[in-house]
């Protein structure tokens, strides 16, 4: 799952410090790369920084019943299967077909529900910068100043909400290709992403209700 659909599903009003933890552990490894979290330490001396672990203790929960679920798989398949009967071959398409699902499943959401994007936004300006040290402190975590510029882009750009316009979103695949070393889509490449992301968005309906059973 990516941001939005993490918060979509399980995010709680009122609850900013548990709704960061929902992406908290995605948007860490972004910002610094190879970073961990312990998922097991005792915070009950620090309640946001506790709310904010059991944010992240959900999201992992979330991804496992996610990248089990068969519809996942199928969507997958699909994706991977559009990709192979073009003559336009792509590279580790299986990857890519992995992340256009959950970037799709994204596009689809903030669709549906405009103000998706400026509510998780919104929540994580109430979150404290010092907690969030505090919280990563505790980790054994070092690199606060490029965690905190990385973060502060995120705040800034709010590219999240960007997400509404399939263009941004292969635009968003293409930079996580980029981030993994492999090659720029070409222009016809982007059209054939484009045209998949279409075809997707009108499964998405069907597959966002039997993923909220299966969530529960």
């Amino acid at each position: 799952m990516n941001f939005l659909s993490h918060y979509y599903f399980d995010s709680i009003p009122g609850k900013p410090y548990f709704n960061l933890g929902l992406i908290f552990p995605d948007i860490l490894r972004n910002f610094v790369r190879g970073s961990k979290l312990n998922l097991t330490i005792e915070m009950n001396d620090a309640p946001d920084q506790a709310e904010l672990l059991k944010g992240c203790i959900q999201h992992v929960q979330s991804d496992k019943v996610f990248h089990a679920w068969q519809g996942f798989h199928d969507s997958m398949d699909f994706v991977t299967q559009n990709i192979r009967a073009s003559e336009h071959d792509i590279d580790k398409d299986w990857f890519i077909s992995h992340i256009l699902v959950e970037l799709t499943m994204d596009h689809y959401l903030i669709k549906k529900h405009d103000t998706l994007a400026s509510k998780l936004y919104t929540d994580f300006e109430m979150v404290d910068t010092v907690q969030m040290h505090s919280f990563l402190q505790r980790h054994d975590f070092s690199n606060f100043d490029l965690f905190q510029n990385g973060f502060d882009r995120f705040m800034k750009v709010r590219y999240l909400e960007s997400y509404t316009e399939e263009d941004n979103i292969v635009y968003a695949l293409g930079r996580i290709c980029t981030k993994m070393k492999l090659q720029p889509f070409s222009e016809v490449q982007k059209q054939l992403l484009k045209s998949i992301v279409q075809a997707l968005t009108l499964k998405m309906p069907a597959l966002v209700a039997e993923l909220k059973v299966e969530l529960k």
